[in-house]
């Protein structure tokens, strides 16, 4: 029997393990799971430090999961401490309204994978103790300059942050070895170019909260070129000038789209850094290069990711929470 739940709950964790997969909880909100946590094998909830987007909000906490709601009162989970956390209740059959601070999500059974999980045949390095950290690592880093992008928003107007935020990139990036190598010279017609173009009109219209489709506009962005710089390049630009400062200006239905684009993305290419770092770990989307690159910047200051990493970001994004429910 106890083999049989490990099962279920292998399979449920590889289930909420796709970040760009959209939910609608009982209450109707929108739930994403921007990373899918860790099994606890041990005492309390399936599973912990789950990260997920709940209309437009980031909250780390614990799911637990149950084929029948009614469960969660049978187990006294309600009078249990260990499970205080719990934001989300997964359940096949909703047979009982539970009176609970957690957002209920009922899955079809058939919608769980049936295939065989694919970490045992990946080399998980000194980097990594499980595959699923690589998820909460791409959130890091995007949250990480999110907030900073906040900062720079609090100082300056949206077109003098975007310049700011696209010559501080820019000079980083001609700092290394990269290929293809641009010359000073045209990288500064670039960022002049670059300062009044779609890339600047989109977090004008986020700002103004105007409706247009979010993901399909990023995807346009990525596709067309607007000076000298190559699709690389634009890419680069777009995850860590524009997404940012577009994260830090917009409202819940905007921030779930935006999120909807960064998990859904695939790669242009592989990295070749990351591929000799993380031997067979797939960079198939750009989250999972994000991800692969935070971890070279944390493993720089010799820390491994915790709640800690996210403290700071929570006190700058409004949007970011860590903890126990009620949810904002």
């Amino acid at each position: 029997m106890k083999d049989k739940e490990l099962e279920l709950q292998q399979k449920i964790h590889r289930l909420i393990s796709d970040p760009s997969k959209v939910f609608t909880t009982v209450s109707g909100k929108r739930l994403q799971f921007l990373s899918p946590g860790f099994i606890n094998r041990e005492k309390g909830p399936d599973f912990r430090d789950v990260a997920i987007l709940l209309n437009g909000s980031i909250i780390i906490c614990d799911c637990e999961f149950h084929k029948n709601a009614s469960e969660w009162l049978e187990h006294k989970h309600s009078n249990d401490a260990e499970y205080n956390r719990v934001g989300v209740h997964i359940v096949f059959n909703n047979d009982i309204p539970i009176n609970q601070n957690f957002e209920t999500l009922i899955i079809e059974p058939e919608l769980l994978p049936t295939n065989e999980p694919t970490d045992g045949e990946i080399e998980i390095n000194e980097f990594l103790d499980t595959l699923d950290e690589l998820q909460n690592y791409a959130l890091l880093r995007l949250l990480r300059k999110t907030s900073e992008a906040k900062l720079l928003l609090e100082r300056m107007p949206i077109e003098n942050a975007f310049e700011f935020s696209l010559r501080n990139f820019l000079n980083k990036y001609r700092s290394r070895k990269r290929r293809p190598v641009y010359k000073e010279e045209i990288l500064e017609e670039v960022i002049q170019t670059l300062k009044n173009s779609e890339m600047l009109y989109i977090l004008y219209d986020i700002a103004k909260q105007a409706d247009f489709n979010v993901p399909e506009r990023f995807y346009k962005l990525t596709k067309t070129r607007i000076d000298k710089e190559g699709k690389n390049l634009r890419l680069e630009i777009l995850l860590n000038c524009v997404l940012p400062l577009a994260l830090a200006l917009a409202n819940e239905e905007q921030r779930i789209n935006l999120f909807v684009w960064f998990w859904s993305t695939p790669a242009l290419n592989s990295y070749g850094v990351l591929t000799r770092k993380f031997k067979q770990i797939p960079q198939n989307f750009i989250w999972q290069q994000q991800g692969m690159l935070e971890i070279l910047y944390q493993f720089d200051k010799k820390t491994k990711i915790s709640n800690s990493n996210f403290l700071k970001i929570g006190e700058v994004l409004n949007f970011f929470h860590i903890g126990a429910p009620p949810f904002p």
